[in-house]
Order: structure tokens, then sequence, then C-alpha cells
């Protein structure tokens, strides 16, 4: 399983105005980002799958990921990418 293409391909559906810098972008940090981002949205989906679940639970994985893609948003959009990541 590539996490970090699991992750890309999540985050391009939520940011697609963000496409193609999320595909540019190959930095270690945008990648460990990527990755995260895959686990917690995984994450989310397994605890959605389940019968019961905490709602807390949910929400706080939510979080991470509104975070994360808040993150991914802000970083590409306001910085020449090759300039942050390097």
């Amino acid at each position: 399983m590539n996490l970090e293409r699991i992750g890309r391909s999540r985050l391009k559906l939520k940011l697609p105005a963000l496409r193609a810098l999320i595909d540019a972008q190959q930095s270690r940090a945008f990648r460990a980002l990527c990755e995260e981002y895959a686990l917690a949205a995984m994450a989310i989906d397994e605890l959605t799958a389940a019968v019961s679940h905490d709602p807390v639970d949910l929400d706080g994985l939510e979080a991470v990921c509104t975070e994360i893609e808040s993150e991914v948003d802000r970083l590409l959009r306001t910085f020449n990418a090759s300039k942050i990541w390097r």
C-alpha cells in the first residue's frame, strides 16, 4: 500500500484547484503530509464502516484531515512551491 499515493489522490479530490501543484510537489515534507492524510482518511473510512463508533473519534480524525487540507492549500497557494519545500 502506497500511503503517499493514496494521500495525494485524496487531497486532489478535496482540493481540485491544486491538483497540478499536488502532483508536482516532491519534497520529503510534502510526501509526509500526504502519508499522514492517507492514514487519517483511511481511519475515517474504517470508523464510518463500523457498526458502532465513538463520534468523538470521528470528529477528531475529520479535524486532522481538515487541518492537513488547510495546510496544503495555504502552502501551495501562498508560496512558490519550489521555495517552500526545499
